[in-house]
């Protein structure tokens, strides 16, 4: 008889002891597996499929393959596919499907970035995506469409218009037009981290990113405001949508990010809204992903939304149609610990089981306790210009502070062992021999206090650490061999894992 057949789940013990016992194999197949820390915690039976080896091989679910020769990825699409076509990870699905044969239990790949040439792979492996179609994620992804999603939804955006721009003038005759007043933010429709969105004052503002504006077929033309950003997560189902707790995040501090609009942190405590705000967050997600599901979008998602300082208005910033950088936040929160982590809702709906169980409990629970305790997290990012390369790095693990330097307490891969307010868990990213480069995620700091005074300002607990975690990396500059090298990829702004790896097997070839 199949296992994990049909089976119907009507409270949080029974979808708890269904993933206790799932037989189906999860992968995770993405740089690292931040994301989704701590997900095998709940799961059983999952692999997180990386190219970066954050715990120096002691995580007993992080398969990072032997380096084989390979075109340096520029994005994380890349590094998906290298990983899908490496002969390890290959013998490792089709062995497990071996395995599983007699089950009938197909295995499912998770991505936080995708695309078409991914999609052709997984179909080849027999692997299911348990995400939505490349395409329909695209299409949700863009700002254009979620502004007008949301205007669907009722979930209206700070002032603004989408339109084409083509010059200063033009922009600053739709500001007028729309009422938009003298100090602007542009947006393109896509975009990372800060890097496509543009605030502009004057016409030298603008003049100096001209180009990148009046390249887009459209733009999103805001309303510069005085505003608190937040994250909330969400899971559309045919249940109904399920919403996680709502976080502060830190936008655009020099110390963390080479961007303005750049994201570098977020912070879940008390007394970081009032319950108003919080129930207002929550339904508008809610909304936002019913809306979702009527346009055949399915699963997790993340909406920023943007609090407007002088009038308390709360605006939807974007929608981010995935797994995003709050997840790990979101399902180890003691919220999610004490109930069951959001995502696992998205895993039930690209399984076979009835749930018949309503969003509504857990929400509400969501709003009144869902920022229980005080958690943070720092995306520590190499700010300067120049590539370095590192030459000593923290290993991940529980660090305290002494006179005031990193202080190894355990080396090891568990964020939730380290829950102590004068404690700190740091998940390395990029280690020894790696090439820096500007806005490259070195570390990610997982603390348990908030870490700002101010929508501008950090606080001392957090510049302390900070402090701290610069003086742990040293850097050296480049060599003549290495500038080469990296003039050969053509890309000294992507992933540059890999050069020393084939430096050394060309050497070992000569």
């Amino acid at each position: 008889m199949p296992l994990n057949v049909a089976t119907q789940l009507s409270s949080l013990e029974d979808i708890k002891h269904y993933f206790k016992t799932n037989k189906r194999p999860y992968y995770f197949i993405s740089a690292s597996h931040f994301n989704l820390m701590h997900l095998d915690d709940w799961v059983n039976n999952i692999k997180f499929i990386n190219y970066i080896d954050c715990y120096d091989g002691t995580h007993p679910n992080v398969v990072v393959p032997p380096y084989a020769p390979h075109k340096q990825p520029s994005c994380i699409e890349d590094i998906n596919t290298y990983l899908l076509g490496h002969k390890a990870i290959v013998d490792l699905i089709e062995s497990n499907q071996e395995n599983d044969s007699t089950t009938h239990i197909k295995s499912q790949a998770i991505f936080l970035f995708f695309d078409k040439e991914i999609e052709s792979m997984c179909k080849h492996l027999n692997l299911d995506i348990c995400l939505p179609s490349n395409e329909l994620v695209q299409k949700i992804d863009s700002k254009i469409e979620t502004t007008r999603l949301g205007n669907s939804a009722g979930v209206a955006s700070v002032p603004n218009a989408l339109e084409k721009i083509d010059s200063y003038t033009t922009l600053v005759e739709v500001a007028k037009k729309h009422s938009l007043g003298p100090k602007l933010v542009v947006q393109h429709a896509y975009g990372d981290s800060g890097k496509t969105t543009f605030f502009i004052s004057s016409e030298e503002d603008y003049d100096k990113v001209a180009d990148q504006i009046e390249k887009e077929d459209m733009v999103k033309v805001m309303k510069q405001i005085r505003c608190a950003g937040t994250a909330i997560e969400g899971c559309a189902t045919k249940a109904g949508t399920f919403v996680g707790p709502l976080l502060t995040e830190l936008i655009g501090y020099p110390e963390l990010t080479p961007y303005k609009g750049g994201w570098c942190g977020n912070e879940l405590f008390p007394d970081a809204f009032s319950d108003s705000v919080r129930k207002q967050a929550a339904e508008m997600t809610e909304r936002l992903g019913d809306a979702l599901y009527k346009a055949n979008y399915r699963g997790y998602f993340e909406v920023d939304y943007l609090i407007d300082l002088d009038t308390n208005d709360v605006y939807l910033g974007e929608l981010n149609a995935r797994i995003t950088g709050i997840s790990a936040m979101t399902n180890m929160s003691n919220f999610c610990k004490n109930t069951i982590p959001l995502f696992l809702f998205h895993l039930l709906e690209y399984s076979d089981v009835d749930l018949n169980l309503s969003p509504k409990t857990y929400n509400s629970k969501s709003i009144t306790e869902g920022a229980t305790g005080s958690a943070s997290q720092i995306i520590y990012k190499y700010t300067q210009t120049e590539t370095k390369v590192i030459e000593s790095a923290p290993v991940s693990g529980i660090y305290t502070l002494k006179d005031g330097e990193l202080n190894l307490v355990t080396h090891g891969y568990k964020r939730r062992d380290a829950l102590n307010e004068n404690e700190i868990f740091i998940k390395r990213i990029m280690g020894v021999g790696e090439y820096t480069y500007k806005g490259a995620d070195l570390a990610i700091l997982f603390l348990n206090k908030p870490l700002k005074d101010t929508e501008t300002k950090l606080n001392s607990f957090s510049e302390k650490w900070i402090a701290a975690i610069t003086t742990a990396y040293e850097l050296r500059d480049i060599t003549n061999e290495e500038q080469q090298l990296i003039e050969r990829y053509k890309n000294p702004t992507g992933f540059l894992k890999g050069f020393n790896e084939e430096k050394d097997a060309n050497n070992s070839n000569d």
